[in-house]
C-alpha cells in the first residue's frame, strides 16, 4: 500500500471506494421500473449516474411511476438494503488503510455519499469499521451533489479544517474533479465501472490509492 498523505480531514466516499457496492448500484433504477412495469430507456444508468436520490426519484416520475419523492425513494432503498446490511463486501485494502489513518490523533476520518445514512451504516456496523469515522455525511442531508467542489467545502468547513489540510477518496470521475476543484489532495480508487475512464481519474487525481 502506498504511504498516503498527511492531512487533519480525511473524505471517504462509500460506494465503489470503501464498498464493493457499485454492481448494487448499477441495475438499481433499472429494477426498480421494471418491478412497476415500467419499460426503462436503454441509457438509464448514463441518465441518472451523477442524480441524487431525489433527482433520481423525480426523474423516475417523468418516466410514469407514481407516489411522492419521498415514497419512491423508500420504495427504491428497499430493493438494496438488505444487500447493505447483509452481504456487501470491503474493497481490498480499506481495512488496512482505516486502521493506519486512526493512529494519527490529530486527523479526523469521514464519509460523505451520495447514498442513504441507513446504508452506510448497516453495512459500516456488520464490517466492523463504523468507528473509524467520526459521521457519515450524505448528500440528501446536505442538500448538494458531487457535481461541485461545494460539498467538499461543505464538509471541510464543518470541521474547520481548510480543502488544502483535505484528503479525499474517490471512485466516480466527476466526484475526483469536484473534489479537485474544491482544493482538496484527491486519491483516485480503482473501480471497474469506471474503467472506461480510469486515464481521466489518474490524469485529474493527485494519486492513486493501490492497496
Amino acid at each position: 500500500m502506498n504511504t498516503i498523505k498527511e492531512a487533519g480531514l480525511y473524505i471517504f466516499d462509500m460506494d465503489g471506494t470503501l464498498l464493493d457496492s457499485m454492481g448494487e448500484w448499477t441495475h438499481l433504477g433499472r429494477s426498480f421500473l421494471l418491478s412497476r412495469q415500467i419499460h426503462p430507456p436503454e441509457n438509464l444508468e448514463d441518465i441518472i449516474e451523477t442524480m441524487t436520490m431525489d433527482e433520481s426519484a423525480a426523474y423516475f416520475r417523468t418516466l410514469g411511476v407514481s407516489g411522492d419523492i419521498a415514497s419512491i425513494n423508500h420504495d427504491v432503498m428497499q430493493l438494496i438494503h438488505d444487500s447493505y446490511r447483509l452481504q456487501i463486501p470491503l474493497k481490498p485494502g480499506v481495512l488496512s488503510l482505516l486502521k493506519n489513518l486512526s493512529t494519527k490523533k490529530d486527523s479526523i476520518l469521514c464519509v460523505l455519499t451520495t447514498s442513504e445514512r441507513d446504508c452506510a451504516e448497516n453495512a459500516f456496523r456488520r464490517l466492523g469499521i463504523l468507528s473509524y469515522f467520526k459521521d457519515i455525511h450524505t448528500s440528501f442531508e446536505i442538500g448538494l451533489g458531487k457535481r461541485t467542489g461545494d460539498i467538499y467545502k461543505y464538509v471541510c468547513d464543518l470541521y474547520q479544517v481548510p480543502p488544502s489540510n483535505t484528503v479525499v477518496f474517490e471512485d466516480a470521475p466527476y466526484a475526483i474533479h469536484a473534489a479537485k476543484e474544491a482544493g482538496c489532495y484527491v486519491y483516485a480508487v480503482p473501480e471497474e465501472t469506471y474503467r472506461a475512464d480510469w486515464e481521466d481519474c489518474v490524469n485529474t487525481a493527485d494519486d492513486v490509492f493501490q492497496p
